[in-house]
């Protein structure tokens, strides 16, 4: 390896509104200044889906009057970090958080309501924008000596969406329309755009957001799978048919990694593969998938797409929000009975290490 990403953790940074930790912040410089001795450049993100006890009594993202909030929090980043940092994720997958929290209700704080989740989804957006430039404002060092500092952008998660039957015009309605909401529109606000989010039963949001202009310098993917839509199947998002599945119940479909970033080449900004990685605790399918993401990420270089980098989702299993620990992706184990213990080396690791290598 030679980049890194992980998160800052508000909540620690900032235990209260407008106190700061300094032990907490201490302990990031620490993890930083690892990395840049080792030769590994770091790819912070500023919210990965969590937020301050203080900031969710507020109303959290729902209201964009606490938008100041996080600028505030991302301003003092690029003052503490400016000069071991240049790459910066301001939010990571803001359509993830905005339905699963406000429209399923599988995270927390467990609403219903796809027009409250359209407007957390649009705020998302919006503190992006104001983040970057923060961080654009405050951080002018250059740690890479490249002539570049502050190079911002957010997470997407790039789901493949396809009807379950292509014969039903209600199938690829549905899929279609997704993919409008759910893809298209958050990545052309991110390149800039506007925000335009329009759903059936739902209020829709319209919003011109001068501070998206130049926020991103790169568009980060997220992919993993593919789903089956379907209007009137018992499932609304089901796995195709006699495919593998991974142990959340997601396809796995590597190779479907090359036409997410055909797809999100449209918007025209660089892009960086910011997650690509299998929940498989026995690392029975990691292996391949690691080969034949890297060749669809090769595929899609070779035909001219300005992709600037590749993370593989994870180095270590982590908690996955509503899923706990049952979703394994790490190249190492992690036995959360002893968290203190060491990282268990999978076997996907060593081959993940030989096609780096091989790759240059």
């Amino acid at each position: 390896m030679n980049a890194y990403r992980f998160s800052i953790e508000w909540s620690r940074v900032e235990p209260e509104v407008g106190r700061y930790d300094e032990a907490a912040l201490g302990h990031y410089r620490a993890v930083l200044e690892g990395c840049r001795v080792r030769g590994i450049t770091p790819l912070v993100t500023l919210h990965h889906f969590t937020n301050p006890a203080w900031f969710a009594a507020l109303g959290g993202w729902e209201d964009a009057k606490n938008l100041p909030h996080f600028v505030r929090y991302a301003r003092l980043m690029g003052e503490r970090y400016g000069d071991l940092v240049d790459r910066w994720i301001t939010v990571n997958e803001p359509e993830v958080l905005g339905f699963y929290a406000y429209d399923s209700g599988s995270f927390p704080p467990g609403v219903k309501d796809r027009s409250r989740a359209l407007v957390v989804i649009a705020n998302l957006l919006e503190a992006h924008g104001l983040a970057a430039h923060a961080l654009k404002e405050t951080d002018r060092v250059d740690a890479d000596g490249d002539g570049v500092a502050a190079l911002t952008g957010a997470a997407k998660h790039w789901a493949l969406l396809e009807p379950r039957s292509r014969w039903s015009p209600l199938d690829r309605f549905v899929a279609s329309a997704q993919h409008r909401v759910f893809n298209v529109a958050v990545a052309r606000a991110l390149a800039g755009g506007p925000i335009e989010f329009s759903i059936p039963g739902a209020r829709a949001v319209r919003r011109q957001v001068g501070a998206l202009q130049g926020s991103s310098d790169f568009l980060g993917v997220n992919y993993y799978t593919q789903w089956m839509v379907s209007l009137l199947g018992k499932e609304p998002r089901s796995v195709r048919r006699g495919a593998p599945m991974n142990d959340l119940g997601w396809e796995i479909y590597p190779e479907g990694l090359e036409r997410a970033l055909h797809e999100c080449a449209a918007f025209g900004l660089p892009m960086l593969v910011t997650e690509n990685g299998i929940a498989d605790a026995v690392d029975r399918w990691r292996p391949d998938f690691i080969r034949a993401s890297l060749e669809a990420l090769n595929r899609a270089r070779a035909a001219g797409l300005d992709i600037r980098g590749y993370f593989h989702w994870s180095l270590m299993d982590n908690f996955e929000w509503a899923d706990g620990h049952l979703g394994r992706f790490g190249l190492y184990e992690t036995d959360f009975e002893h968290p203190e213990g060491p990282r268990v080396k999978r076997p996907s690791a060593a081959v993940y290490a030989q096609e780096v290598a091989a790759r240059g």
